[in-house]
């Protein structure tokens, strides 16, 4: 985040909490997330795949929701929030844990939680 280790700007260090977060660096955290989940072939992303994939050969949009909430870290969400998600989960092409969409459909699950507030902020 443009932070030079050992050397702080002031004597104060560096800002802590939600006072250093500008329009610049949230944007910047964001796509950080968003690209890093994505990589649907990196080993803790298939990991993740993985282990919702061997759930069952089908798996509900709840299911897909709560367990990549669970995966992150057991997030709870606005409701407006949950919501949007569910929307989305229900719009993918399969949630039928053996096709190839299935890992897909995971990545941008887990790319949308990371975008959110409530992964932002806490």
């Amino acid at each position: 985040m443009g932070q030079d280790l050992l050397n702080p700007p002031t004597v104060e260090g560096w800002h802590t909490g939600k006072e250093w977060i500008d329009s610049g660096t949230l944007v910047e955290r964001v796509n950080f997330a968003a690209a890093e989940m994505g990589r649907i072939d990196a080993p803790g992303i298939l990991s993740f795949i993985d282990r919702l994939g061997s759930e069952g050969p089908i798996i509900s949009a709840e299911r897909l929701v709560d367990a990549c909430l669970e995966m992150l870290g057991g997030y709870e969400l606005m409701e407006e929030t949950r919501t949007l998600l569910m929307n989305h989960a229900q719009t993918s092409a399969t949630l039928d844990t053996g096709a190839i969409e299935f890992a897909q459909s995971v990545g941008q699950m887990l790319q949308l939680i990371v975008s959110t507030q409530e992964y932002q902020f806490t």
